[in-house]
């Protein structure tokens, strides 16, 4: 089996850590609860941070004349400076980190459905984005996974924040190391997964490693064009493309397998089966065909197959008891 790296991961400390929300809770979270023997996790929780207690009274975003304000209506206090100098030097001194778990909708961690108000009580909401301690931490690691709890629990939004944060981990790895090797090594074994995202970004990839550049330089520009590849999953026809190009390297497929396979593709099409069946069926050929070498191949094993989302949580449920 293939040897996974341990990525790093910024998580709001609410969830399933410490009882630190302003109403003194911890939140319950599947996808943290799933990370924990995985991941390092680096907890935050930036209102304690600036010294708020636990409980606390709310808090939220004001927009006043283009400006946005962190504020505690019931107090009146203005807590925008405390935060901003907080986040500026908790980021400054964080180290390396591949991915951020943060609790939606808060003022101070949510990513982008957070409530901004026109004033501090009895007013409207004027828009929605992110929260002040989230707003510069997406400013600042554009094209990282970052996502929210609540979106997590959906399976397909899972699956691409776990995708994301294994490849920004291995090329972390790589990059830390300047090994030219292991940029080529990293390359090869995601070839499929990147063409299922982006075609023409992976060209401009592959072609990038063809050119004699000093590697400290290929490595940054290979990084930037990995951000632009991965910032959202690439389409159904993008996915039978790259499924396509795989099995045409199997080994001793015969006419009958390779109709088989294509007749699969067409049941995926029209939504009869799940990816998950044709992904099964192409780690048989490609076991067949490469041996152990097969695990080491990201569109089929892109991260740790304990973290999967269960294929039917109600699976065992009883329909007919009375």
């Amino acid at each position: 089996m293939r040897d996974y790296p341990r990525p790093v991961v910024l998580v709001s400390r609410c969830l399933e850590f410490d009882k630190v929300r302003y109403n003194g809770q911890v939140i319950p979270s599947q996808i943290v609860r799933d990370l924990m023997p995985f991941v390092d996790f680096i907890k935050v929780c930036p209102e304690v941070e600036i010294g708020l207690g636990v409980p606390r009274d709310t808090l939220r975003i004001i927009r006043q004349n283009g400006v946005y304000h962190l504020i505690q209506p019931k107090t009146g206090e203005d807590l925008t400076d405390r935060m901003n100098a907080f986040t500026i030097s908790f980021l400054e001194n964080i180290g390396h980190i591949d991915g951020f778990i943060y609790k939606g909708l808060s003022p101070s961690m949510g990513v982008n459905d957070v409530k901004v108000y026109a004033g501090a009580s009895m007013s409207p909401v004027v828009e929605r984005g992110a929260g002040l301690f989230a707003g510069q931490v997406i400013a600042r690691y554009a094209g990282y996974p970052i996502e929210e709890n609540e979106r997590l629990r959906n399976s397909h939004i899972r699956h691409h924040f776990l995708t994301q944060l294994y490849a920004f981990t291995t090329f972390r790895q790589v990059n830390e190391e300047c090994s030219y090797e292991g940029l080529h090594k990293l390359h090869k074994n995601n070839r499929f997964l990147f063409m299922s995202y982006d075609k023409a970004v992976f060209t401009e990839m592959s072609e990038l490693l063809l050119k004699e550049t000093e590697t400290r330089m290929l490595l940054h520009d290979y990084g930037s064009l990995l951000k632009k590849l991965l910032k959202k999953p690439g389409s159904l026809e993008l996915k039978l493309y790259a499924a396509r190009n795989m099995f045409s390297v199997f080994e001793g497929t015969s006419t009958e397998e390779s109709s088989f396979f294509e007749d699969m593709l067409g049941r995926f099409s029209s939504n009869r089966i799940s990816w998950d069946a044709v992904i099964e069926v192409m780690r048989m050929f490609a076991s067949r065909s490469f041996g152990e070498d097969a695990y080491e191949d990201t569109f089929l094993y892109p991260y740790p197959e304990e973290l999967k989302a269960p294929a039917d949580d109600k699976r065992e449920k009883d329909y007919w008891d009375k």
